[in-house]
């Protein structure tokens, strides 16, 4: 068991306690043991009543007091540090599985791991240290990174290109085609070929059942460190910039433009051809109808600057005593119009 000086080390915190203190894992702060480290978040230190961790990690600047303490910038990072030593990724797999079909053609890296029923088509490229598993579907042409992490039943069609260190959670379907039609004189809709790709850029993660649509000719692209959680919508010839992040069953249009660290809650829909800017925070269940073109929080159905929407709810929700006042005053006029 590591001694919690070797963790402060690891952390590149400050030690306040016992350094010959072993710790056995990691804990949530108040189910925690004399044998475990565990975390206050900022702002929370004075909730410590109670608390039997054998060692926790605080703030810096905080005002935590504990026999054992380790001080860091920000604890809740440096908790998931604690956590990826504590609990190391083990492959799914040792190598490739028998039942596994890869193409002659495919070019594995070293290290990679492919579990039973996968599939690699021709020519695709899996990098070092890789793991696939279960059931995923990798087509043909395809360029996987280092050390990505393809969980079971995730589907990603011909041309992708995706970089290292992304995890593409299961039922995820990368590439599938964008959602073009055009109409025919007598009304029916004519499937308008997909024939662009989709760029995954490195440090990505793809929440379960998320599907990310190739574009009609040019390129869907997520930049370096993207977050989509479960179950989002990303259509054709979307952009999203870097460090960004999308909460479940958000749904973006085709051809829309989306910053750098842009956060949105869930249920966001966002409108076709718009551009959001850096910064943009918007809040769960927004429609954004147009573009966005400065950092700013934004609210509601269409969406407005979220001071604008919280004063208009307010005045949403005083609309029946408001008409219940303008019927008394129109009531009175009326009564002095007839003197």
């Amino acid at each position: 068991m590591p001694k919690l000086k070797e963790l402060a080390a690891l952390l590149g915190g400050v030690l306040h306690g016992d350094g010959e203190l072993e710790i056995a894992g990691v804990q949530a702060l108040h189910r925690a043991g004399p044998g475990d480290i565990a975390y206050a978040a900022r702002g929370r230190e004075e909730n410590l009543a109670g608390v039997r961790a054998g060692a926790l990690v605080v703030a810096r600047d905080g005002s935590a007091v504990h026999a054992n303490r380790i001080l860091v910038e920000d604890p809740q990072l440096a908790f998931a540090r604690l956590l990826e030593y504590f609990h190391p990724r083990r492959p799914f797999w040792e190598g490739v599985a028998p039942s596994a079909c890869v193409a002659e053609t495919a070019v594995l890296g070293e290290n990679v791991h492919i579990g039973p029923f996968a599939f690699i088509g021709a020519n695709s490229r899996i990098g070092a240290g890789s793991e696939i598993h279960s059931g995923a579907a990798v087509y043909r042409d395809v360029a996987i990174g280092r050390n990505c992490l393809i969980y079971a039943n995730a589907v990603i069609r011909e041309n992708v290109e995706i970089g290292d260190r992304v995890i593409i959670h299961p039922g995820a379907v990368i590439g599938a085609d964008g959602f073009g039609f055009g109409r025919a004189a007598d009304g029916a809709a004519v499937k308008v070929p997909q024939v662009g790709k989709v760029i995954i850029g490195d440090g990505c993660e793809i929440g379960a059942n998320t599907c990310i649509d190739r574009s009609t000719i040019e390129e869907t692209v997520l930049e370096a460190n993207v977050k989509l959680d479960n179950l989002v919508q990303i259509g054709h010839n979307v952009r999203i910039g870097r460090d960004s992040a999308i909460s479940a069953q958000t749904g973006i249009s085709g051809s829309t433009r989306i910053g750098s660290q842009v956060i949105m809650g869930g249920q966001v829909g966002v409108a076709d051809h718009i551009e959001i800017a850096d910064g943009v925070l918007v809040a769960a269940k927004s429609g954004i109808t147009g573009s966005i073109k400065s950092k700013m929080i934004v609210a509601g159905i269409p969406h407005q600057e979220m001071g604008e929407w919280r004063k208009n709810m307010v005045l949403a929700r005083n609309l029946a005593a408001m008409r219940e006042k303008l019927r008394l005053l129109e009531k009175k006029i009326k009564e002095l119009e007839e003197k």
